[in-house]
């Protein structure tokens, strides 16, 4: 992924924050907030023997994240071993650290148990950097999250960093704003205290309010926790969450992906159908593999992203040339 050297986007340390973030005070200490997997920063560190990450641990079952050096494979660490110290070798380097996994237990929406960054410390000289060339909103559950990718256990084998909306963002070159929320949909609360996809556009938690962000592409992949809706009942409440989307990002391609259980297939068809701006991307042929008939696997996530990124590509040319 391309990068550039900017200003920090924040006032608590010199890195750029990308995704769902808040600037918070939280056991006495000015920290950088999320609830979000996928939510993450970018730093470049030069002229260190080390640098130190910092973080608050604010739940009972560890969460992870997960970093990344100049490119290379991701490391990951629980929240519990807080704090971090990476060794260094003086020369320039590029960080990216990545909000990997929780827990459904987590109360994220009404006690502060998201991820909470307190600052990095190092002997060299640090500077923020902004990654990718365009960027990408992506709305939807668990899936989107990251969760379930490399196994059953929580937390530890989520991948907010491997899931599908990851690596189809980097295919693109693009900043990617996560959305999504285990177990959520259009009429059914996530966990963790989360409330259905319409109430989360804006905020945060359930005291913090969050302004979206207009991004080149907002994709939507919703549908499949919302089997209790009848299909009318989920038709009339798609066209009303689009038409929300579409108001809160009014200069972004919005592109709405069947689900991959294809729940709803039918009736998202019809709803996008009668959009004008509104493209369709289709899955059904795509049968990816999962670690539990629904969850994609880190292999399945390989192939949805990929062909999430074909489809993206072909479907705006002029955006991710």
């Amino acid at each position: 992924m391309h990068y550039q050297l900017t200003t920090a986007n924040n006032p608590v340390m010199t890195a750029y924050f990308q995704g769902r973030w808040a600037v918070k005070t939280l056991q006495q200490t000015p920290v950088m907030t999320s609830t979000n997997l996928g939510a993450e920063f970018w730093l470049q560190v030069t002229g260190a023997s080390y640098i130190t990450l910092e973080f608050l641990n604010l739940t009972m079952i560890s969460s992870w994240i997960a970093v990344q050096i100049d490119g290379l494979p991701y490391q990951r660490f629980p929240i519990a071993a807080t704090p971090f110290r990476l060794t260094l070798d003086a020369a320039p380097h590029i960080l990216r650290v990545v909000m990997s996994g929780n827990t459904d237990e987590d109360q994220v929406w009404t006690t502060a148990a998201g991820f909470a960054v307190k600052g990095v410390q190092t002997d060299g000289e640090l500077a923020a950097v902004k990654p990718g060339r365009h960027s990408i909103t992506w709305i939807g559950d668990s899936l989107t999250a990251g969760c379930w990718v490399a196994g059953h256990q929580p937390a530890e084998d989520y991948r907010g960093e491997a899931n599908y909306a990851a690596i189809a963002s980097d295919l693109l070159d693009a900043r990617n704003v996560r959305l999504a929320y285990s177990a959520i949909g259009l009429s059914k609360p996530g966990t963790g205290g989360v409330p259905p996809l319409p109430n989360v556009l804006t905020a945060l938690d359930r005291s913090t309010a969050w302004q979206p962000v207009p991004t080149d592409v907002v994709v939507v992949n919703v549908g499949t926790n919302d089997g209790r809706a009848t299909a009318d009942e989920f038709a009339a409440q798609f066209r009303q969450f689009l038409n929300q989307v579409q108001t809160l990002y009014p200069n972004s391609r919005l592109a709405v992906m069947i689900p991959f259980s294809q729940r709803f297939d039918r009736m998202i068809r019809l709803v996008v159908a009668s959009f004008m701006q509104i493209d369709l991307i289709e899955t059904a042929t795509w049968e990816p593999t999962t670690t539990d008939r629904i969850h994609l696997d880190r292999a399945g996530s390989q192939v949805a992203g990929q062909l999430t990124a074909a489809a993206l590509r072909q479907l705006y040319p002029h955006i991710f040339n």
